[in-house]
């Protein structure tokens, strides 16, 4: 199979899966928003590394600005501005991955997580909050600081985890040629 074919076809069914799993709360409406956001979140997350490893770091980031890009479209992104710096959240998880995982994937995964984390807790918290939504109601304020704090490690991490597993498996059944 030709290599853009390939990296098309790779890169579209990872993003259609993005898709799906950010629909989750859709289908699933009486999930609690905390367990939402860590089964969904990690599937994105898992999503994102394994588009990073099979189709490298352009696979990677079209989906990590795509995905919020949709999440904002399907109203998942309570405002517009939010979109920025999770798409950059998601870029820097896709940016480690692709750069580390051959060479150490448990170095891939923790890097991946924790700047991922650094760059939504600064953008949003730091950022987005006082200067562009500084009149949000305090509920707002406060449900956003914790949804992109803590958690975003966590589901890092869990989607690194599926992700490794995942990956061995497609590895071992995907041959490249």
């Amino acid at each position: 199979m030709n290599k853009s074919i390939r990296w098309i076809s790779r890169t579209a069914i990872l993003l259609a899966l993005t898709v799906v799993f950010q629909s989750l709360r859709l289908w699933i409406p009486a999930m609690p928003a905390n367990i939402s956001q860590i089964v969904v979140g990690s599937l994105v997350n898992l999503c994102l590394i394994v588009a990073a490893v099979m189709t490298g770091i352009s696979g990677g980031l079209i989906i990590a600005v795509v995905a919020p890009v949709i999440a904002l479209i399907q109203g998942f992104t309570p405002v517009p501005v939010l979109v920025v710096p999770i798409a950059l959240g998601n870029l820097v998880l896709v940016v480690m991955a692709s750069l580390l995982y051959n060479r150490n994937p448990i170095l891939a995964i923790v890097t991946g997580a924790v700047l991922k984390f650094i760059t939504l807790y600064l953008g949003v918290v730091k950022i987005v909050l006082p200067f562009f939504l500084p009149n949000a109601p305090d509920k707002m304020r406060a449900a956003l600081s914790v949804q992109f704090s803590w958690p975003q490690l966590v589901t890092a991490g869990i989607g690194g985890v599926l992700a490794v597993e995942i990956l061995t498996v497609l590895r071992k059944s995907v041959r490249e040629k």
